[in-house]
Parts: C-alpha cells; structure tokens; sequence
C-alpha cells in the first residue's frame, strides 16, 4: 500500500486522536502505531486450545488477568502468542515494556506482527496505568499485556498505583478489551502457589493463573515441553482446576 493511503488509514482510525496526544505527552517513542479492529467475543481467545477450555474460552474481556511464572516458565512466551492470536483476529493488540526487556525478535518468532504492535515504554506504572485505561476504554484494543505491573521498584509509587489501578479496572470493565498482567516469580519459588497469593493484583484480578514448565520434550529441531497451568483465583468460579499446555518454541530460541 502506498505511503498516502496508509496515512490516510491511520487518520481514519478512531485510536488516532488518542495516540497523537499520548505521544505530545510521553514522547514519540511511548508507543508505536497498529491498525484493525473486529467485533469481539464474550471471552478474548488465545489460541492455545487447552487454555481456551480451562478459561472457557479465553481471557475474560473487561477484566485483569494475572499470570504468574517464575523464569523460563513459559508464562512470556503464553502471553506472546496470545497477542498474535489476537492480532491474527484482526484486533489491536499492545504490550507494556515496564521493564525494559521486550525481545523483539523472539516475539516476531511467536508470531507477533510487530508492526501492528502498540509497543508502550512509560515513565512509570502511574503512566503505564493511565496509558491502559485510554487504550482499552477507546474500545479499538482487544488485548494489553503488561509485563511486571506487579513489581514496581519504588515503593512510593506502588502505592499510589492502588487507587490507579481501581480507577483503570472500573473504567475498563464495559469495554471489550482484555487486560493481562505478567507476575514474575523468583527462581526460587517454582512450586510456590503460597507465595504468588500475596501478589499486590490478588485481590483485584478476576482471573489469576500459575504457570510452571514441567518437562521438556523431544520434538526435533524445534525445543518443546509441557506446561502446567492451575487456576489460583476465577471470580464467579472455582480456583484448583489445571491443564498441561504442550508447548514448542521457536527452533534455536531459549523460551522465556
């Protein structure tokens, strides 16, 4: 498509007005540009059919999710797949990059369409909340992952992020986009379920799930292994129930 007409397309979007002021606000590099929306479903689907059936039918929109998953889990590579699933359906999708190590290469390579990707550098979680509230209450975002929400450094502004993040969940909640949040656990603690209670989005996710690698499997070339994930929390439902995810990665790429 020629340069005109994909100006003229992003003009027409209904998120133009929005990500023009974010980036006055927080400069150029706070986001970048993607396109395309569709009706949504009840549920947000992540294309990862066990998941699917566990959540019964996928991330529950208008809602935060958590993930929690200590390194090499899979819990990142999950939450990759799910953002292409959600591209390949036609609907915006953003990613949160609050700590500063989005691969983009590795996400390429999971399928993510990086230039229709929305990719958000902030400031901070104040911003970063902020910034989430406008994009899934515009109503043009089927999916925003924000990775490491719940492990903010400053200790001041986890505490102002509680009443920002009440605001962001009351504000999203008729809207259809989906919101997930990435819990990184301690190496330490792979079994630990008592621990990933205590996370500060406990209380508000209505869904929270553990994820943990379990084996590795022998597919070839591409690396594989099986992934557990259990149901810590469902609001309206019960918590305890678990899938085994197989999962294959990438060929010659660590997952993560």
């Amino acid at each position: 498509m020629p340069d005109h007409e994909q100006a003229s397309d992003r003009r027409q979007n209904p998120l133009a007005g929005l990500i023009a002021a974010a980036q006055r606000r927080w400069g150029l590099r706070a986001l970048t540009w993607g396109a395309g929306r569709i009706a949504p479903s009840p549920a947000l689907p992540t294309g990862l059919l066990p998941l699917d059936a566990l959540l019964h039918g996928g991330l529950p929109r208008g809602r935060l999710t958590e993930f929690l998953g200590t390194p090499t889990s899979g819990m990142t590579t999950i939450a990759l797949m799910a953002l292409a699933h959600t591209q390949a359906r036609g609907e915006l999708a953003a990613w949160f990059d609050l700590r500063a190590t989005f691969d983009a290469a590795y996400a390429a390579a999971c399928g993510v369409d990086l230039p229709a990707l929305l990719l958000v550098r902030p400031p901070g979680v104040i911003d970063a909340l902020e910034l989430a509230e406008a994009l899934l209450t515009s109503g043009g975002v089927g999916l925003v992952v924000i990775d490491a929400l719940a492990r903010t450094r400053a200790a001041g502004e986890r505490a102002l992020a509680s009443p920002a993040l009440r605001r962001l969940l009351a504000a999203i909640a008729p809207h259809p986009g989906a919101l997930l949040a990435l819990t990184p656990l301690p190496a330490a603690r792979a079994r630990g379920h008592d621990d990933a209670l205590h996370s500060p989005l406990a209380q508000p996710a209505a869904l929270r799930l553990h994820v943990a690698r379990q084996t590795w499997e022998d597919h070839g070339a591409a690396p594989a292994c099986s992934v557990r994930i259990t149901v810590l929390k469902r609001r309206g439902g019960t918590d305890g129930a678990a899938t085994v995810l197989p999962l294959t990665f990438p060929a010659d790429w660590e997952f993560i």
